[in-house]
């Protein structure tokens, strides 16, 4: 394993200075032969803190492996469970008690949730008299261009025609008109 040598440079200055001027030298607790176990053990021990943490790495990111696995295999199993509750009443109230605590709860469908007000956002394009309200801009400069220069008055706007105006009937809602009708 290539460790950077733990050894500071001062250190080893002065390890040198005991193995060259100082070497017959010997102070209380002190000399060359003291120095250099010392600087053996520092080394020894910074090579296994080395191999403990690169297999601290290795048991951290198998242990996050693991996690990613038991998180994807009981979210499939909570799935399961779940279609699975629909023909059984005497566990649903169970498998929804378990969403719950997992976070991943389904309201039931419903007016409770339409009167509460907690409706969820509708996707798509906006509706047309929507669209035309977002552009503000726009519709000066095109009535503006609309009226005519000699003071006649404009004509009024033309109003489109569909299969909600002609029947008098309101229009179908997209989730009907893709067969996918949710019980109200």
């Amino acid at each position: 394993m290539d460790v950077a040598d733990p050894i500071p440079p001062s250190v080893q200055a002065l390890m040198d200075l005991f193995a060259s001027e100082l070497s017959h030298v010997s102070f209380p607790g002190v000399d060359r032969a003291t120095l250099e176990q010392v600087v053996t053990e520092v080394r020894t021990h910074t090579e296994a803190v080395a191999k403990a943490e690169a297999a601290l790495e290795a048991a951290r990111a198998a242990l996050r492996d693991s996690e990613e696995t038991l998180s994807s295999k009981t979210t499939k199993a909570l799935a399961y469970a779940r279609v699975y509750a629909e023909d059984h009443p005497d566990i649903r109230s169970k498998v929804e008690s378990v969403a719950r605590i997992a976070g991943t709860a389904s309201s039931p469908p419903g007016p409770s949730r339409e009167a509460s007000g907690d409706t969820p956002k509708r996707r798509g394009r906006p509706a047309k008299a929507k669209a035309a309200s977002a552009e503000p801009a726009a519709e000066p400069a095109a009535e503006a261009a609309a009226e005519p220069t000699d003071g006649t008055p404009a004509a009024p706007p033309v109003m489109e025609l569909g299969p909600s105006t002609i029947s008098g009937e309101e229009a179908p809602e997209p989730s009907e008109l893709n067969g996918a009708a949710h019980p109200a």
